[in-house]
């Protein structure tokens, strides 16, 4: 009878520690899917985000130098959607989604019109939106002639994406170099499937310190 009643104890025990480890590896499996799921959706709205900026930087290299007051240090009169320094407030980016789809422009949209000239790029719950401001402008010290330019505006791009969920945001901020010249041919807009020549414009003048194109980036949120 002892050992009938040792034996049973240790299978209970053994079924006990079984059943232990199984509810552990079934916990353990349901955090993994969470995680991935939660990176997916990071992912997806990293991923929005980066086309809202892409769709900002073709706005900019697409206006004409006439949009643009020429020569100006601050408070210009600049393109449409370009904001002056201090026009957005400090931590945009963690404004709610109706103060976004109030100051931001819906990438695929044409910010003179108000009405989008793509269909709506991504794929998140809400369509991708960007803000432009110029930061700085520097004039070119430098010789007119049929290679020259006025200057070089500095501008922020915050952009803004989600997942499949409303509540998975990513905010990032990129900061962006626009030369400035009538000599110089335009980027289209909407951007197409070609890399950006607009850069490549100003290859020469890049040794003498004149910058054009992406300068930094970060995740805000």
């Amino acid at each position: 009878m002892n050992q009938q009643g040792v034996a049973l104890i240790a299978g209970l025990a053994l079924l006990a520690a079984l059943s232990l480890l199984g509810l552990v590896a079934t916990s353990g499996m349901i955090l993994q899917r969470h995680m991935a799921r939660n990176y997916q959706e990071n992912k997806l709205a990293l991923e929005n985000a980066a086309i809202a900026s892409s769709f900002a930087t073709a706005w900019l290299f697409s206006r004409a130098n006439y949009e643009r007051q020429g020569n100006c240090i601050s408070n210009c009169i600049l393109p449409v959607a370009i904001h002056n320094m201090d026009d957005i407030p400090a931590g945009a980016e963690f404004q709610g989604a109706a103060w976004w789809q109030l100051n931001g422009i819906e990438a695929g949209a044409n910010p003179e019109l108000g009405q989008s000239m793509v269909n709506p790029p991504g794929s998140g719950a809400n369509s991708p939106l960007w803000i432009l401001e110029e930061l700085h402008f520097e004039p070119a010290q430098i010789p007119e002639g049929e290679n020259s330019f006025d200057g070089v505006g500095y501008y922020r791009i915050l952009s803004r994406g989600t997942g499949t969920s409303v509540n998975k945001v990513a905010v990032t901020e990129s900061i962006i170099a626009r030369p400035w010249g009538d000599s110089y041919q335009l980027d289209s807009y909407p951007p197409g499937p070609d890399v950006s020549s607009f850069c490549l414009q100003f290859a020469d003048w890049a040794e003498e310190g004149y910058a054009c194109g992406q300068l930094a980036w970060r995740q805000r949120r």
